[in-house]
């Protein structure tokens, strides 16, 4: 009781310390309740998902930012009328850094074979701007989304004719309390999201725990497990979480990262187990000594005692057998002058 009451005196910070750093230290997590144990990991996931969303919406910021001054100085004027959009030229426009394309032809006669074309041409996300409808295309996701103009005006509210009108837009507040709500809802995705996948992780990695116990000798009950396996994650996500923003502002990717993510957590949990074995070792061999010497100084208590107890008896013995001689002292008759009858008195 009172080591749990120590554990949970230790903040946030200093847990992320002790895990990454410290698995000497790992054993002091055993004795405390599996919800605070969760509660860190929560945390954790919690600093993880604000610190991706706002790489997310700062990338998403810039990518705003670019579209505002395309807008301004390149895109071709347009008009828009009853639920009909019209380009005098047909725009092909590729952004390199985000990898998206934007394809506008709003001729009403385009073909099946140009419009497949166009799909073909997007080799990760883009849209196709025709003239009574959008298509929305993600290779990554690998989704297509058609919608008509009129059911984009009346779900979204949007009322843009030409070009003037969407520069307005994009230069009013509307683009700020955009990019607040898209930080909102993707701090709230990002986080569940990351619960339900790393929760998963942590299973795979406490049964992996639970076998390299066995393997170790130690019988390990599922509580305590999952508390080490929640803390032998704590560098995987924090390396995760780097190469996620990474990954956000440079397109860095590492093929097999999800493996040496769990890799990590599969090494940290398996040294800080065979750490715990070690201390158990040292604290046996320990408490053997101490055995040892109490049985030492049982030996010698008892060898003094054995003494002191025969040094008693000799005593008492001594007593008694002075007592026998002067008893008998007292039952021999006594003789008067000492002299022996000679007849005389007759």
């Amino acid at each position: 009781m009172e080591e749990n009451v120590k554990t949970e005196k230790i903040g946030f910070f200093k847990r992320l310390k002790i895990a990454v750093f410290k698995l000497e230290d790992y054993g002091m997590f055993l004795g405390e309740r599996l919800s605070v144990a969760f509660k860190y990991l929560f945390i954790l996931i919690l600093l993880f998902s604000l610190i991706i969303s706002i790489a997310t919406t700062y990338d998403f910021f810039n990518m705003t930012n670019k579209m505002k001054n395309y807008i301004k100085n390149e895109l071709p004027d347009f008009i828009y009328e009853e639920g009909k959009l019209h380009f005098d030229q047909v725009v092909e426009a590729y952004d390199y850094d985000y990898d998206f394309a934007l394809i506008a032809n709003t001729d009403e006669n385009i073909s099946e074979q140009t419009l497949k074309e166009y799909k073909n041409s997007i080799t990760t996300m883009g849209m196709i701007l025709l003239e009574n409808k959008v298509i929305f295309i993600s290779k990554i996701a690998e989704t297509e989304i058609e919608e008509n103009y009129l059911t984009l005006a009346d779900n979204y509210q949007i009322n843009i004719n030409n070009k003037s009108d969407l520069n307005d837009i994009m230069n009013n507040n509307s683009i700020n309390q955009l990019l607040g709500t898209y930080f909102i809802v993707d701090v709230i995705v990002t986080y569940i999201s990351n619960i339900i996948t790393i929760l998963l992780e942590l299973c795979v990695v406490a049964i992996f725990g639970w076998i390299a116990a066995r393997f170790c000798g130690i019988n390990f009950k599922l509580s305590p497990m999952f508390s080490l396996s929640i803390y032998s994650l704590s560098l995987s996500i924090i390396l995760k979480c780097a190469y996620e923003v990474v990954n956000i502002f440079t397109g860095f990717y590492i093929e097999y990262f999800n493996v040496i993510y769990l890799l990590i957590a599969y090494v940290y949990i398996f040294a800080a187990i065979f750490m715990i074995k070690y201390d158990l070792i040292k604290q046996t061999e320990e408490l053997q000594k101490i055995i040892e010497v109490q049985k030492q100084v049982r030996k010698e208590m008892d060898q003094e005692e054995d003494k002191e107890n025969q040094e008693e008896q000799e005593k008492k013995d001594d007593k008694k057998e002075k007592e026998d001689e002067e008893k008998k002292k007292e039952e021999e008759p006594k003789v008067e002058n000492d002299r022996e009858p000679d007849g005389s008195e007759i």
